[in-house]
């Protein structure tokens, strides 16, 4: 349960507990006393309220002992409400709750963003990558102190989920129904094991990529419904061999995937389905010299082709893989789409 929510079930069950010394008291004047329940109402009324005209002198002796219970009542339940809107005002949590839910307002409006589980380097990494290449991504993340740094050092780029994304209700406010993808990044397999296993019922159709740190573990976030399972740990070992023994190679990679100022980028560019049906030859197209990219592969009926031949055609749903900058990709994109004249 997070802070607001807690903060508000507080109040409520205030006022919930006040309600019931109401009720209590008009039952017990109409039982006791006789009284009619609008008399009942009052008589609790100027009791709990401390006003009182006089000390009534026609009450009975159970009737004396019930309103002093009713007092008594009445004055613990009205500092424990004071106290709690008190600390629910004074600690911020109003504004903290004006701000959630102007941040799930904005999620509800989303349709196939991609949601990172866990802001630690890794999903923060994530996150601002996947948000350069103009994506729209949500954060969630249970740790309120890396929220606060998170959210100072993005200036509001990124939207910030706090919660426990292993709970149903936090997956859900992170509208993981409509997301298109889901990258699991938190710390311990096991917690992102509860996190596959919870979005995937949720969404049978989300693409789910999770990391993993121990290798047995591999299997069961598959199971649990991961399409794409990334060991971390084995990964990183192989680049640090590649490195030491192939450094020339790793430097040129670098260029690729290196973020900061812009580099040379791998991308996939889908051939949209408003392409000409019978679709054209790459020597046709002359992708490299009106945009400036190199076309490393072709991918079509799921069968890649790498350095592909001036005479390949490219027809709608098939994939292009490309290597050069942002700009460029964009403007790939608009150029199969018909917005750059062919």
């Amino acid at each position: 349960m997070n802070e607001e929510s807690g903060g508000m079930k507080q109040i409520v069950v205030s006022l919930l507990l006040l309600l019931c010394v109401f009720l209590i008291g008009i039952f017990g004047y109409s039982i006791i006393e006789g009284y009619h329940p609008i008399d009942s109402f009052f008589m609790v009324m100027i009791t709990i309220s401390t006003v009182g005209y006089s000390t009534p002198t026609d009450l009975t002796e159970a009737g004396k002992v019930f309103t002093s219970i009713i007092i008594l009542a009445s004055i613990t339940i009205v500092v424990y409400a004071v106290s709690n809107i008190t600390a629910f005002l004074v600690e911020g949590r109003v504004n903290k709750l004006i701000r959630r839910r102007r941040i799930l307002k904005t999620i509800q409006k989303l349709e196939n963003h991609f949601i990172v589980i866990g802001a630690g380097d890794l999903g923060s990494t994530i996150a601002n990558e996947m948000s350069k290449r103009n994506y729209d991504v949500v954060i969630v993340e249970k740790r309120e102190e890396r929220l606060r740094d998170l959210t100072k050092k993005e200036g509001g780029k990124l939207i910030f989920i706090s919660g426990d994304a292993t709970e149903e209700e936090t997956l859900k406010s992170a509208g993981v129904d409509k997301a298109q993808g889901l990258l699991a990044c938190l710390p311990d397999d096991v917690d992102n094991i509860f996190v596959v296993l919870t979005a995937r019922g949720m969404n049978k159709n989300m693409k789910i990529i999770s990391k993993v740190t121990h290798a047995e573990n591999i299997n069961k976030l598959s199971y649990a419904g991961a399409d794409k399972v990334i060991p971390i740990q084995e990964i990183g070992a192989h680049r640090m061999v590649a490195m030491m023994l192939n450094p020339t190679i790793i430097g040129f990679l670098d260029s690729i995937s290196q973020s900061g100022s812009l580099q040379l980028r791998f991308e996939e560019v889908r051939v949209p389905e408003s392409f000409p049906e019978k679709g054209q030859t790459l020597e046709a197209l002359r992708i490299p010299q009106k945009i400036g990219l190199i076309i490393i592969a072709t991918v079509s009926g799921g069968v890649s082709k790498f350095n592909p031949s001036a005479s390949t055609v490219v027809k709608p749903g098939d994939s292009l893989m490309v290597l050069g900058g942002h700009e460029q990709v964009l403007k790939l994109q608009s150029f199969l789409n018909g917005d750059i004249e062919r």
